[in-house]
């Protein structure tokens, strides 16, 4: 691989961050709804890059941008927030920003964006541990504006743990997560060259199944929040969880259009007009 290779391209419509500001005049004359990715920097072994969470969110949003304009509905794709909380800091690379200054930063960015007129924003999940800090930003920008500015948060974990075993043949009793199959695929579609596959290594984590309904953590649809600093003692813990193994770029593409669908759809039911109908609190 040389320096000055082309290690790999954006693809439209144009974001927040690479439209020019006449552009950007433009298409606010067309919509008043953005989609904001959240991601981070993070270790995902040696085999994913730093970014991996900010490459698969900005295409997640790209793809639900491109499937809102297929129902008529015009969004605005970005801009990115690049980092969050991380754990596991015994990995060199990952850059942990606590939620507290979270908070403040996802506000700041979204009152920016309300003052260009911006008044519905998706706050797209693309790192489990932001989730905290992006209900409580949503929350206080729709106390502080007194609804003016109205935030959805849309997690899609849940929908990715549903599909992932429905994909691939992940070994019974056992899971896929963290730099497992479904990233791994996902990088290899979007971004074939950041890949090191020599250094594709599984990590077998039992699912460790409750018998105690909904006992399983928020991110992928349970009701418990249980933060630890490092939750994995194993010495063998290299970093990720699941089986990369398993990945293919093809496998990647359906995982992207899956997800950037839902995505789609969930800020098309609450970012057009009156609040979702599925909202009755």
């Amino acid at each position: 691989m040389h320096d000055d290779e082309i290690l790999y391209s954006v693809r439209g419509p144009k974001s927040w961050a690479t439209m020019t500001s006449h552009e950007l005049a433009e298409a606010l004359k067309e919509t008043d709804v953005a989609l904001v990715p959240l991601g981070a920097i993070e270790q995902h072994a040696g085999h994913l890059p730093l970014g991996q969470d900010n490459f698969q969110i900005e295409e997640i949003v790209r793809r639900a941008v491109l499937r809102l304009a297929g129902l008529g509905k015009k969004a605005i794709f970005g801009p990115t927030i690049p980092f969050g909380p991380v754990s596991n800091l015994k990995f060199p690379g990952s850059i942990d920003i606590k939620p507290s200054t979270m908070v403040l930063l996802i506000k700041e960015i979204c009152l920016n964006l309300h003052r260009d007129g911006i008044n519905n924003i998706a706050l797209v999940m693309g790192h489990d541990m932001t989730l905290g800090a992006l209900m409580v930003a949503a929350r206080e920008l729709a106390s502080e504006t007194n609804d003016r500015l109205k935030c959805i948060v849309v997690n899609w974990l849940p929908v990715v743990v549903k599909l992932l075993p429905e994909i691939f043949k992940i070994p019974a009793g056992y899971r896929d997560g963290h730099g497992g199959a479904g990233e791994t695929a996902r990088m290899m579609w979007q971004a074939p060259k950041l890949v090191v596959h020599e250094k594709l290594q599984d990590y077998y984590l039992e699912a460790g199944l409750s018998g105690v309904p909904f006992s399983h953590p928020l991110v992928s649809g349970g009701g418990v929040y249980a933060p630890r600093k490092t939750t994995i003692q194993d010495a063998k813990f290299m970093g990720i969880l699941g089986f990369p193994s398993l990945a293919n770029p093809e496998i990647g593409d359906r995982l992207y259009d899956a997800l950037g669908n839902w995505v789609g759809d969930v800020v098309k039911e609450y970012c057009y007009g009156s609040m979702s109908k599925a909202y009755t609190y």
